[in-house]
């Protein structure tokens, strides 16, 4: 093998850009919208992560991460045709551009354009693809999940401790680190509190994998370590003033619970993991819940008290789910177009929901890909459904010498099922560090049966 590729391919040297790549991301990729100032430098180290992962990927590295990949081709595939210019007279009987084709004809202009309502926004959204994809294929080539996983604790802990600070800070301090932002909220790394907040509940959700089943040098990293972290974090969403991710921070504690409850039943914990068994997760939900009921009774709880406020943002995001069926409909089966919901929106948006603020989106992701694309989004969505569910079977039956990969998969479900709901009320997968938690969540729950237990993803 040629030297550089020795020293690339060493797992020490991959081990750490990860981590690194892991930062980056999250430091530079905290937000949504396409006009932040850190995305061309975001993307351009991606790129450079994505050159450099292609070096010393192999066949089998690629077979790791195939599902993902190949969820990854087929959005660029859809982003792409919908960039593809058509012929005025094909174009104009698309459905949806009734108005647009009126304009044409009164203008006189007969333009070929493509199928996507703004070409731009479809080509940032086919370039955010970049992330994601760099961050799977240098997944791939790391060895050790555990120390992914570990990796991925270790950034909510930093996002959380910036987020504490940001809540005794000035609003408009240098620690937002976003112009459009939740300011005087925690919202770490990120800019939308939402998307702090499920991100730190899916990494309570690692957290409490890991003080069970984490295969770290107990000298290193004790599993009380990640005991503890789960209990941070935790408190840390209870702090962020977000419904939604208090909402999955107890879906975390269920799913943690069901998880081990059903783990009982197939394998017998060994000695030195059972005190981080059921009680684990159990105890966790029930000092979160003390800790909990404490702030709610002082109405020092930032989120409890939101969730008994009826604020205009809440009502609007309600009202507009009749409205985004429609639009499903008006733009079937050809779509808007990838990240153009806003441009759509304004050509539908009822006098009713006026109003001074704009809606940039839909607030709801699933309903939003069906709306951007079209018909290829729905079987998307029923190819997934269907695979999702044969894994799940094929989990449930699970051999016994399997358990170590299995809980592994079934940590990518859970980390997708929180994720999805999170999904329903807002739009936490169109932020790339929340991207690349989500891409190495399916690479988990859908990889191959490999040896090496949970080392070998």
């Amino acid at each position: 093998m040629i030297p550089y590729k020795n020293f690339l391919s060493s797992q020490r040297f991959l081990i750490g850009l990860f981590c690194a790549f892991l930062f980056f991301v999250l430091l530079l990729g905290g937000g949504s919208r396409e006009d932040i100032n850190s995305l061309p430098y975001l993307r351009s180290g991606s790129a450079a992560v994505l050159a450099g992962s292609l070096l010393v990927l192999g066949p089998n590295d690629i077979l790791k991460v195939k599902v993902p990949l190949l969820l990854l081709l087929a959005i660029a595939l859809v982003a792409a045709a919908q960039l593809i210019p058509l012929p005025p007279d094909i174009w104009q009987k698309l459905p949806g551009r009734a108005a647009i084709t009126e304009a044409d004809i009164i203008l006189g202009l007969e333009q070929w354009r493509p199928v996507t309502l703004s070409p731009s926004a479809t080509f940032n959204a086919l370039a955010a693809l970049i992330v994601p994809l760099s961050g799977l294929l240098l997944f791939a080539l790391v060895r050790d999940t555990d120390v992914v996983l570990a990796s991925i604790v270790a950034m909510g802990i930093v996002s959380a401790s910036l987020g504490v600070m940001q809540l005794f800070a000035d609003p408009r301090s240098a620690i937002f680190f976003y112009e459009t932002t939740n300011n005087g909220s925690a919202v770490g790394f990120f800019a939308n509190r939402n998307h702090h907040a499920v991100f730190l509940a899916c990494s309570v959700l690692i957290s409490l994998y890991l003080a069970r089943y984490s295969q770290l040098p107990t000298s290193f990293l004790p599993p009380w370590t990640f005991g503890g972290a789960a209990v941070f974090l935790g408190l840390a969403v209870m702090t962020n003033a977000s419904r939604a991710g208090l909402i999955c921070l107890l879906i975390v504690m269920l799913i943690s619970v069901i998880a081990s409850v059903a783990d009982r039943f197939v394998q017998r914990p060994s000695k030195d993991k059972k005190q981080f068994g059921l009680r684990m997760p159990i105890g966790l939900a029930t000092a979160a819940s003390m800790i909990f009921g404490l702030f709610a009774l002082a109405e020092r709880s930032p989120a409890f008290a939101r969730i008994l406020q009826n604020e205009a943002l809440e009502d609007l995001r309600a009202k507009l789910v009749p409205t985004l069926f429609d639009m499903i409909s008006d733009f079937h089966p050809w779509g808007s177009g990838l990240g153009t919901f806003e441009h759509a929106y304004r050509m539908r948006e009822p006098l009713s929901l006026a109003g001074p603020a704009y809606v940039n989106e839909a607030h709801n992701d699933w309903l939003q890909f069906m709306i951007e694309g079209g018909l290829a989004s729905i079987i998307l969505f029923v190819v997934a459904a269907v695979f999702v569910l044969y894994q799940v079977t094929q989990i449930v039956r699970k051999e016994p010498s399997a358990a170590g990969l299995q809980r592994l998969r079934c940590l990518g479900l859970g980390l997708m099922v929180v994720l999805g709901v999170a999904s329903v009320v807002d739009y936490p997968l169109r932020v790339p560090s929340v991207m690349v938690l989500g891409i190495i969540s399916l690479a988990l729950f859908a990889q191959p049966a490999l040896r090496g237990g949970n080392k070998g993803v």
